[in-house]
């Protein structure tokens, strides 16, 4: 593991881990020179000198960089510190596929397909460049929280076709739940392996869990490999059949059944809403191949092999009696011998134990289903729905299921009970009071209640330096924790009052915008910020300023500043360039707000000190649009371009939040 704080390549500030994996972590880490949140993947240190893992880990950053996609998350950097790899990635914040599902399913049939086409667009991509993804599942695609943009990572298995030294080992790898039938055989993985994992994630983004269950990876995988795919109408009755179809023709047995491409099924997707499709025949697949015994894992016995090539190998070179090079040969061996025929004994046995529960099911995953919905579920599983529990829940929306018990996957005998927990919803949380609370504390103490914490600062004659002076959410309050940020401000102690009245104002050109802020802040300005694209100025960065450099300036003057939103991308240089041309062509509203003066907040003499954020077309919610102080009640109209997509507006006031609503058009 990296330590928080460590300097990765003398460029990238580790600051936190978002996972840990079998081969490598990922960080998230500050682009020092770029002034930029970045995912960083590290080979784990016992690793590096495994030559298959290094090997693994360079071809997962090659893969993912020959491919440039929206939908895709990018490569930004490759290097080695200190001789241990590491991989440079955009971040992306938000939840992965699995988790959205979670927490919104069910999910319309329009956003299903928007899903979709987005992961099919970038999946072809990967094929056209001959590159296999091998490991396509919900955990390895994320959704950007701001734009709701699907990203898929994790090339860490995917393999280029012409490598097939490596394409047509019967290595497992990826996940059995989405892993098609000739994966689980050992057989030669194509471009319909990921075809056929494509139709699994579609099929739970319908069904809301996979088609698949069991307790062992060997009993999923004999499903996958001999069992049709369970009806989906039963658990979602108003189900087009052309949409099913889509998920059938992905999932056949035989590749040869499948989609040719992934362009085929996404144009077989995007028309399976049209009304000319609503009475289309169930799909059946034409043909109809002999189910091959399921191969035996090499990972299970890693030596057998090797084991008899040296027997036959001492067989053939050495001239001692047979009988003493047998037991030679047994003795340097007989580890692996018996590790390997334990392992055989074990696959029979799960293979017959397996076949021989004919009267066993398995419990469905019911997650987030209405209780009517569950019932339907466990019913077509030859189960009975056994006591009704109510809890509350952060994470489930009330009403829907949490959990079953037995839990989800579990075999249990046909016509037995399985007990519903149901969320009561979210239970509340009462805020504490933490003005005048050391900011470390009053942080830790608001996260282990299950709050997210933003800090904010400002000058006070009253409270210490590192102490919180205001909070956003009222003390007393009774909130969601899990959906709640609390915004403490924090002393910066008293204000400098040696700064002089009048002053000349410098370069900023180059500053980053928190850099910008605070000596905004310092000089007792208030800061006007837009933003501009540009092919010069990296992103976060400013561009120009007014008044210019060496102008003076009073305190409580207004400093503008243009900030850089890095390079315009060339798939919406058109729309944009069309919209800035054009007034007819955007949406624009004006918004007007209305701020109250607090005259027992004087803030030194400067008033109220006022932060505006707006998120639209043109803005994010996470830079601040306005920062002055107020001396008075003052309103303001401010303009929105909400073309694309519905606006927001907050005002802070002197560490509160006042205003907080959506902006339409």
């Amino acid at each position: 593991m990296i330590t928080q704080g460590y300097l990765l390549g003398e460029r990238y500030k580790i600051l936190d881990t978002l996972g840990e994996g079998g081969m490598a972590n990922v960080y998230l880490a500050e682009d020092i020179i770029l002034q930029r949140k970045v995912a960083v993947k590290v080979l784990r240190l016992d690793l590096q000198r495994d030559p298959q893992t290094l090997k693994r880990f360079t071809r997962e950053a090659m893969s993912t960089s020959e491919l440039s996609h929206p939908n895709i998350v990018s490569v930004l950097d490759v290097d080695t510190d200190q001789g241990l790899p590491y991989m440079v990635m955009e971040y992306i914040k938000g939840p992965d596929l699995h988790q959205y599902l979670h927490d919104n399913y069910p999910l319309p049939f329009t956003e299903i397909i928007r899903i979709m086409d987005q992961i099919l667009s970038a999946v072809a991509l990967a094929h056209k460049h001959n590159i296999i993804h091998r490991d396509l599942k919900p955990e390895n695609i994320l959704i950007d929280k701001d734009t709701g943009k699907i990203k898929i990572a994790d090339f860490g298995i995917a393999v280029a076709l012409n490598q097939s030294t490596i394409t047509q080992t019967n290595s497992t790898m990826g996940s059995v739940h989405y892993m098609s039938p000739e994966q689980t055989k050992g057989g030669l993985v194509t471009k319909q392996s990921d075809i056929y994992s494509l139709g699994i994630i579609l099929y739970e983004l319908l069904a809301g869990k996979v088609p698949f269950g069991g307790e062992t990876a060997i009993s999923i995988a004999l499903k996958h490999l001999k069992e049709p795919l369970p009806d989906l109408k039963k658990v979602v009755p108003n189900l087009p059949q052309s949409l099913e179809n889509v998920v059938l023709c992905a999932t056949a047995k035989d590749p040869r059944d499948r989609y040719e491409s992934v362009l085929a099924m996404k144009a077989d997707l995007d028309t399976a809403l049209n009304p000319e499709r609503a009475n289309e025949p169930v799909f059946k697949p034409s043909h109809n191949p002999a189910l091959e015994e399921t191969r035996v894992i090499p990972t299970v016995i890693p030596n057998e092999d090797a084991a008899l090539k040296n027997i036959k190998e001492e067989k053939k070179q050495e001239s001692k009696p047979a009988k003493k090079k047998f037991w030679k040969t047994f003795k340097e061996h007989k580890i692996w011998l018996i590790s390997s025929i334990f392992a055989i004994l074990v696959v029979l046995f799960c293979l017959i134990l397996a076949l021989s529960k004919t009267n066993q099911t398995t419990v469905p995953d019911v997650s987030n289903f209405n209780e009517e919905q569950a019932k339907q579920a466990l019913q077509a599983a030859g189960l009975k729905v056994g006591e009704i529990e109510y809890q509350h829940s952060d994470t489930v929306a009330k009403d829907k299921i949490i959990k079953t018990l037995p839990d989800k996957g579990l075999s249990i005998e046909k016509g037995k009970s399985v007990d519903l927990v149901v969320s009561k919803g979210a239970g509340l949380t009462t805020v504490p009071d933490l003005v005048g609370v050391a900011y470390t504390q009053a942080k830790k103490r608001l996260e282990k209640l299950g709050f997210k914490v933003e800090k904010q600062t400002d000058y006070s004659f009253e409270i210490s330096r590192n102490y919180v002076m205001s909070q956003s959410v009222e003390a007393g309050e009774r909130v969601n924790a899990a959906k709640t940020t609390i915004i403490l401000v924090v002393s910066k102690g008293k204000y400098k009052k040696n700064k002089p009245k009048q002053f000349k104002v410098k370069d900023l050109t180059g500053y980053s915008l928190k850099k910008v802020q605070d000596y905004a802040e310092d000089n007792g300005l208030t800061l006007k910020i837009d933003e501009h694209y540009s092919d010069s100025v990296e992103k976060g960065l400013i561009i120009s300023q007014n008044p210019t450099v060496g102008t003076t300036m009073n305190r409580g003057d207004t400093l503008e500043v243009v900030v850089s939103k890095g390079k315009q991308e060339s798939s919406s240089a058109s729309s944009n360039s069309s919209s800035s041309g054009s007034s007819s062509d955007s949406s624009s509203v004006n918004k007007s707000v209305s701020i109250s003066y607090d005259s027992s907040k004087t803030n030194n003499g400067n008033g109220n000190h006022i932060q505006i954020y707006i998120a639209d077309d043109n803005h994010q919610i996470s830079n601040i649009y306005r920062d002055f102080y107020i001396t008075h009640d003052t309103t303001l109209n401010i303009p929105f371009s909400v073309k694309n997509s519905s606006g927001t507006l907050i005002v802070v006031n002197d560490g509160t939040t006042v205003t907080n609503e959506r902006v339409t058009k």
